[in-house]
């Protein structure tokens, strides 16, 4: 996924698919794994799973800014699963219009239980890393944790996520998406079907507070992770800080699955909750566009 918050996703089981992010976000590389469960798998799930997936995507977005400086972003990632709980993911990612083959990489561990038919959780702790000499363009190192809890309403599936970026900066941030994910029958001999699970996501988080001496509020992000340098403070303007709504998230996925294999294309929608031209948001549509295949 390539939205924002989409980097908050973490494993959960919905209607006989298990999605992984290895990550978040969104919007997003490709650290995510889509397997298929099939009724062998109640029988007994292998004990471990490797995964390999590509993916393209417009601009990577990570809780409410850029983190490819708006730049088309081409990812690689391996994962290994234990008993389809427990996964740890290595990715890559290369940037259109950077010298650099290697522009930033991350590693991560996600764990994942499902207590019953409407309620699981799952925890996840990743680290992103850039080339030196390219995070004043991009960003510095910094690391995430989350926790998020899982609710199936049948009609509506409800994910509540509290999460950290530890960096310069430690920042707090909540996601609280609902999705509906549903499915075409199966074709091609039973070994393929078409998903769908779009999605409607509120983020909130640590945004800055700017009030002017005629009493005027304005309102912007800065990314914790980020070398960020914003306009120099006046004698007039009061800055501080606040929790507050960051942007609003519309996606939808929709994924070809054929055996092993899954292609999904997600087109995403940022809607930001603030307009600041010195603290601007990530805005309007981004697309991804991915492949994840199991190798065993």
């Amino acid at each position: 996924m390539i939205c924002l918050s989409k980097y908050l996703r973490l494993p959960a089981v919905l209607f006989g698919l298990v999605v992984f992010h290895v990550n978040i976000s969104g919007q997003t590389d490709i650290t995510k794994v889509v397997v298929r469960k099939t009724s062998s798998d109640s029988s007994g799930i292998s004990r471990h799973t490797f995964y390999a997936g590509a993916g393209y995507g417009s601009d990577m977005v990570y809780l409410g800014s850029t983190i490819s400086n708006r730049l088309p972003f081409y990812s690689g990632a391996l994962t290994y699963g234990f008993r389809n709980s427990l996964f740890f993911s290595a990715s890559a990612s290369h940037l259109s219009g950077i010298k650099a083959w290697l522009a930033y990489y991350s590693l991560s561990a996600n764990y994942s239980h499902t207590f019953n038919s409407w309620f699981d959780i799952s925890a996840n702790m990743a680290g992103y890393a850039t080339q030196k000499n390219l995070q004043d363009t991009l960003f510095s190192n910094f690391g995430f944790l989350s926790f998020t809890t899982g609710f199936d309403w049948k009609l509506l599936y409800t994910r509540i996520s509290i999460a950290g970026i530890l960096s310069d900066d430690v920042k707090g941030y909540i996601l609280v998406a609902n999705s509906r994910y549903f499915q075409t029958p199966e074709f091609l001999k039973g070994n393929a079907f078409i998903s769908f699970n779009p999605e409607i996501s509120i983020l909130s988080g640590e945004i800055i507070k700017i009030e002017t001496v005629t009493g005027v509020k304005k309102y912007g992000l800065s990314p914790p992770f980020r070398h960020y340098k914003k306009n120099p403070i006046t004698t007039t303007d009061i800055y501080s800080s606040q929790f507050g709504l960051i942007d609003f998230e519309f996606s939808l996925p929709v994924t070809f699955n054929y055996k092993n294999v899954s292609i999904e294309a997600e087109p995403c929608y940022i809607l930001p909750a603030f307009r600041n031209p010195d603290f601007p948001a990530s805005k309007g549509f981004s697309v991804y566009l991915s492949v994840y295949i199991k190798i065993s």
